[in-house]
């Protein structure tokens, strides 16, 4: 059967949020949002925590140096914890399959923190691959469940405050990270990050009673089709465009961020100090996610074709990648990379997951997590690898990392075309 994907031209007649919530479908489903944000911004600020606090203590036993052999490691393990979700998801149904794995990578850090002391580099390098793996895998449930809900537009009013929402935990707890690094410790914080799943859990559970759980039709109940349905990615046309694109933003993600930690490591040798920097340019980069999310996603999913977003996101990369290019210094490389986390995290989100509303429940929660999850990470891992024995062979000068960017950014304004085509066929 063959689906047309009816892409938005501008609507000057979409209702904004505030005209949302006077409508009797709109109190139905923003107490649901608002909880999944809610919780989200637990389950981001524990992220937080652990995204700074793991990447100084991998660069305290391993160097900087050796970070993209460990993000060559993640793919393999984000697999086996996709598939380990997949199984649950057929077993318990979504809300479970949730909780369960929110509680198991409490579990893991809080396991990781006590044993850093005794295993030193194992742990440290378990631990870094890990928070790459887990965050990916719940993240997509977030938005599985939120895809499941809204409806139709919908998800152009409400996209952007739920990430918006998922924000404030993010600046939170980066300001806590810049303030009291140097005071608690770095490894304090992989402790944090573990107890921030309890009401990260305890307000998805709240979510899921409140909109009611998603539920597949009978042919694709508890898994019969498949727990992967990886032949959703082939079969699907915008699924299948989506994972380019993934791919294509991560090459460029992966170059930004290497490039980025090398001159932080360059300019911060000190672990505490590199933490308490790190901290603080995340907080910025959630400052900015956050701004973009509440006030310039909303308008722009109002007044804006999706080709017109979708596209233009790239568009800016190319031009802050030639500036890093020209300017290889820390404020250059904290820019581009700031630019393309604040807008990964907000526009480009906001405006990708509404691809998603109309399709089955199996894309939304199972091919989703290949199409996104998987793809984000095997992207830069692959990316990472590359770039590691091209500097075992010596052939990978600092320059390489910002052109590789600067391509791919472009290749990504070339799929965005085929992504928005409003003739786009499913089958």
């Amino acid at each position: 059967m063959t689906e047309i994907i009816q892409f938005s031209t501008m609507k000057a007649s979409m209702p904004s949020l505030l005209e949302t919530l006077e409508t009797e479908r709109g109190r139905q489903v923003a107490p649901a949002m608002f909880l999944a944000g809610l919780s989200a911004a637990f389950l981001f600020g524990g992220y937080e925590f652990i995204r700074s606090s793991s990447e100084s203590i991998f660069m305290e036993h391993f160097g900087a140096a050796y970070k993209p052999y460990a993000l060559s490691c993640v793919p393999f393990v984000l697999a086996l914890l996709i598939y380990l979700y997949s199984r649950a998801l057929s077993a318990w149904g979504a809300a479970r399959a949730m909780a369960g794995s929110m509680l198991s990578s409490a579990l893991m850090l809080a396991a990781c923190y006590f044993l850093l002391g005794r295993f030193g580099k194992p742990a440290a390098f378990f631990l870094f691959v890990f928070k790459e793996s887990y965050v990916m895998i719940i993240s997509e449930q977030y938005w599985s469940f939120v895809n499941s809900v809204l409806k139709d537009e919908e998800g152009r009013i409400f996209n952007g405050p739920v990430a918006g929402l998922a924000a404030v935990g993010s600046f939170t707890s980066g300001l806590a990270i810049g303030k009291f690094a140097g005071a608690l410790g770095t490894e304090s914080f992989i402790l944090l990050s573990a107890l921030y799943f309890l009401p990260a859990m305890a307000f998805a559970w709240l979510a899921y009673a409140k909109a009611g759980e998603p539920k597949p039709g009978a042919a694709e109940a508890g898994g019969r089709l498949g727990h992967l349905r990886l032949s959703l990615i082939r079969d699907n046309r915008t699924v299948f465009f989506i994972a380019l694109v993934i791919f294509a933003t991560q090459v460029v993600a992966t170059a930004l961020d290497l490039r980025f930690s090398l001159l932080v490591q360059e300019v911060f040798p000190q672990k505490d100090l590199r933490t308490a920097y790190l901290g603080g340019f995340w907080m910025k980069v959630n400052a900015l996610s956050f701004s973009m999310q509440f006030l310039l996603a909303p308008v722009l999913l109002r007044s804006l074709p999706l080709r017109s977003v979708l596209v233009g996101i790239p568009a800016l990369h190319i031009i802050s990648c030639g500036l890093l290019l020209l300017k290889p210094q820390i404020a250059f490389a904290s820019t581009a990379f700031l630019l393309f986390k604040g807008l990964d995290y907000s526009i480009f989100r906001a405006s990708k997951e509404t691809l998603y509303i109309p399709l089955s429940y199996d894309i939304r929660y199972r091919a989703k997590q290949i199409a996104d999850a998987f793809t984000y990470r095997f992207s830069k891992g692959l990316t990472s690898l590359v770039f590691s024995l091209l500097k075992a062979a010596g052939a990978m000068p600092a320059a390489a990392y910002t052109g590789t960017a600067l391509i791919f950014s472009a290749v990504w304004l070339g799929l965005s075309f085929p992504l928005t085509d409003p003739e786009g066929k499913v089958e």
